[in-house]
């Protein structure tokens, strides 16, 4: 029980964590951001989440509940912000991205996909107390397909 509430504890501490920090990158306008600026920030942050996505597969391999839940917790943290990194004049003109025009085209459909991943990934966290691996691995399933994939194919173009 007391183990449980802990987990609980980090898990409340990693998403107030992100609510703070996203407010405070959501909070400026996003046309204040310089577009190069965005686009060297947004990198760093993908790749996080990216490294936050291997931490989950280690975890789940490993077994280890707290880890994939730390990890999930993260992603569900740093969703939020992503919308922000794209401001106007950071896309496909300016040569340094892989971020499509649809996103701007579709910025609607865009911000839904990181609000799925936000949701996805919270549910992650949660679905770890649960200790049931394949409960596990479908939830990490749902969060690649409805986050990660439903953005990466429409607005990103591949290497």
């Amino acid at each position: 029980m007391a183990k449980q509430s802990h987990t609980k504890r980090a898990i409340a501490g990693i998403l107030l964590a992100g609510a703070i920090l996203s407010g405070a990158i959501l909070s400026a306008p996003a046309q204040a951001l310089d577009p190069g600026d965005a686009i060297q920030t947004r990198k760093a942050v993908m790749a996080s989440i990216g490294a936050h996505m291997n931490g989950i597969k280690a975890g789940m391999a490993a077994k280890n509940g707290k880890l994939v839940a730390g990890h999930a917790g993260a992603i569900a943290a740093l969703a939020p912000i992503l919308p922000g990194l794209f401001p106007k004049g950071s896309g496909p003109e300016s040569g340094e991205t892989r971020a499509k025009a649809e996103i701007w085209q579709q910025w609607d459909r865009f911000v839904a996909t990181t609000k799925a991943l936000r949701k996805e990934a919270e549910e992650l966290a949660l679905v770890t107390e649960l200790g049931d691996t394949a409960e596990i691995a479908a939830q990490f399933g749902t969060m690649a397909r409805a986050g990660c994939g439903a953005c990466h194919q429409p607005f990103r173009t591949r290497k």
